[in-house]
């Protein structure tokens, strides 16, 4: 009688070929990103700090994902641009920031410019991009959005620019997903944005997020 072995042989990682360690590394980078996608919305409930900027809709992953109305803004150099085509084609953090603000808006330009420190060191598919969105369109013209990007040091891959008065509320609503009326300028939301590279919205932060968070969603985002 043949005896048939059941066991299972182990291949030490020295010994595999260097093809099945390609596709092993492979699956397990894909794993992780999606496990860190599911994860980001536990991750970002549980980072809420104590104080609140505004009012906010579900905080973490969106889904469904939510493209914003096709509005109008002026970036830091004059020119008119769309937010869809401003925001299609790269992975995009977005906030809301006004240049007159001496709160906390000096903390999230702090914020932002150490995530561009960082996004050179992502391993990413697509370009990834940072977007100031100016609230105060009577104050926040070209020029003070640009003296504002200088201030943090900010390089191309990092833009501001400002819609219409009549457009501001509608957007801020939009990206919280909160139905409650919005508060005071002074009291906007601090939360980071991040849109995939088809200008979908798809993940709301905590106010005033970690560095390490908003760059691993962008990294995940850019890797799909």
């Amino acid at each position: 009688m043949i005896k048939v072995s059941t066991s299972k042989t182990f291949v030490s990682p020295e010994k595999m070929p260097d093809q099945m360690k390609s596709a092993m590394r492979a699956s397990a980078l894909s794993m992780s990103r999606r496990v860190l996608l599911r994860d980001i919305a536990v991750l970002a409930l549980g980072s809420v700090p104590s104080f609140s900027f505004a009012q906010h809709g579900g905080l973490g992953l969106v889904s469904p994902p939510v493209r914003l109305d096709d509005i109008q803004l002026v970036d830091q150099t004059g020119r008119t641009r769309l937010l869809n085509d401003l925001l299609r084609q790269n992975v995009t953090a977005l906030q809301t920031v006004y240049t007159g603000c001496g709160t906390v808006c000096p903390l999230q330009g702090s914020l932002f410019s150490a995530v561009q420190q960082r996004m050179a060191g992502l391993r990413v598919r697509r370009p990834v991009r940072l977007l100031s969105v100016g609230i105060d369109p009577l104050s926040d013209s070209p020029a003070a959005l640009h003296a504002w990007l200088a201030r943090f040091d900010a390089g191309p891959a990092w833009n501001a620019a400002t819609p219409a008065l009549t457009d501001v509320d509608h957007m801020r609503a939009s990206l919280s997903g909160s139905t409650t009326p919005l508060g005071a300028l002074a009291d906007h939301a601090t939360q980071v944005y991040c849109f995939d590279a088809n200008a979908m919205l798809r993940w709301r932060s905590a106010d005033l997020p970690r560095v390490n968070d908003v760059c691993d969603v962008l990294g995940a985002l850019a890797l799909t």
